[in-house]
């Protein structure tokens, strides 16, 4: 049998041939790496195995709880079934952990715990400015502080007086702490319980403490003015160059006076000085050369200026009392006193101020009340009208300093006070007006 030549025709169809075998074979490997779920994305970078992964964030609980009466911490951990180790471990702490004992009623304390009630951190604040925190790590609470500075803002206040100083200051959100130290400026020249008229006003630049813009408390009376019965009386706080703070008008003349006006607060008088008066025991007319405070039994007796005890003794008509000699010219005598203050011996100097007695009904006294007798070279004075010897004027030393600290306090109680008085004065403008 004869062979077959070979032919373009047949090579042509070995071509197509193969290529379909070749095709065949790719669509099985693809179905098969379909059917596997390869991927084909690079791998992600491996992590450097010597960084420690950070902890996942701890389910954190926060929560307040107020100190109340009658609690201490071991109290509050038990109601809010906190751990005793955890109570421990806070008190080991330092010494920040062992001032947690001195918790008071009102105090507000935060608490954060994870999930499993352990202890993550607490914190409070023992003052205004102040925020104490304990944090737990591993083992232990480390404790830090943070002390915020108050904002010093100075302010401005006018009032008329309705009733009193006291209720005055109230009416217009001053407390009574604050009325003392405004009576106590001014107490030299005015009696606050005895002199104020209604009609009275004051005119008084201080600062104020705001912390976040919320107020926290009064700072110091810088400037302010007193119009008592028509007469006004200023004065300007000035600190000297020694670091000394005193009052002063704005001329430098010490607003201090070498005799306070009354030797006692919350008083009223129960008779006056007379030199012809009606005796309550002995109904006949006697001279009353001093002044009767009416107060309560046991309020404190001040000693009317710096000086020295040259009598303490007891009779039946003065009771207990004592005499102060204040240098050549003036001699104070403090009667009916329930007892004497520790240390009022003969010999004693006392400072202006200083309290020597407390008030009784010793001796021929109808009630409680302290008899006060003022003497100028020997002679009996009324005390509430003579005119009281002025303590020193600023030291010339310091004028030039004391102009230059003081001039700007004084022009802006003025600017206040005229801007008060050109807003009473001027007309209501209407809505809408131009």
């Amino acid at each position: 049998m004869s062979q077959k030549p070979y032919t373009p025709i047949y090579g042509a169809c070995v071509a197509v041939l193969l290529a379909g075998l070749v095709w065949v074979a790719s669509g099985v490997e693809q179905r098969a790496n379909a059917g596997n779920d390869v991927s084909v994305s690079p791998a992600p970078p491996q992590q450097d195995p010597g960084i420690p992964s950070p902890p996942p964030a701890p389910n954190l609980e926060t929560f307040t709880a107020e100190v109340r009466p009658g609690d201490n911490l071991s109290t509050i951990f038990q109601r809010h079934g906190l751990a005793a180790r955890d109570l421990h471990l806070l008190v080991e702490s330092g010494q920040l952990g062992k001032e947690l004992a001195n918790l008071y009623p009102g105090y507000e304390i935060e608490f954060g715990r994870d999930a499993e009630r352990n202890l993550v951190h607490l914190q409070y604040r023992p003052g205004p400015w102040e925020t104490v925190k304990f944090q737990r790590v591993g083992d232990e609470f480390e404790v830090s502080t943070t002390v915020k500075e108050p904002d010093t803002i100075q302010t401005y206040r006018h009032a008329s007086i309705d009733h009193s100083l006291f209720r005055t200051c109230q009416r217009i959100g001053l407390d009574d702490a604050f009325a003392l130290r405004l009576a106590d400026i001014f107490k030299w020249d005015i009696d606050m319980f005895l002199d104020i008229r209604e009609g009275d006003e004051f005119h008084v630049l201080y600062e104020e403490q705001q912390l976040d813009g919320e107020f926290m408390g009064f700072g110091d009376i810088l400037a302010a003015e007193f119009v008592n019965q028509r007469r006004s009386y200023k004065a300007v706080r000035y600190v000297d160059s020694a670091g000394n703070a005193s009052y002063y008008s704005p001329g430098g003349k010490n607003l201090r006076k070498a005799f306070l006006r009354a030797p006692l607060d919350y008083s009223r008088i129960s008779s006056n000085f007379s030199r012809n008066r009606l005796h309550p025991l002995w109904k006949s007319m006697m001279p009353h050369l001093g002044i009767d405070y009416a107060a309560p039994s046991g309020t404190p007796v001040k000693a009317a200026g710096a000086g020295v005890v040259t009598e303490r003794s007891k009779s039946s008509s003065k009771g207990n009392y004592l005499v102060i000699q204040h240098g050549e010219r003036y001699q104070t005598k403090y009667l009916h006193l329930s007892r004497f203050a520790p240390g009022m011996e003969p010999g004693r100097r006392v400072e202006q101020g200083r309290v020597i007695g407390y008030v009784g009904a010793t001796g021929w006294a109808t009630g409680p009340h302290l008899h006060y007798e003022f003497l100028v070279d020997g002679r009996h004075t009324n005390p509430r009208r003579v005119s009281m010897p002025p303590a020193e004027p600023i030291d010339a030393a310091e004028r030039v300093r004391f102009d230059a600290a003081t001039s700007a306090l004084l022009g802006s109680l003025a600017s206040h006070k005229q801007d008060r008085q050109l807003a009473y004065l001027s007309p209501l403008v209407p809505t809408g007006a131009d």
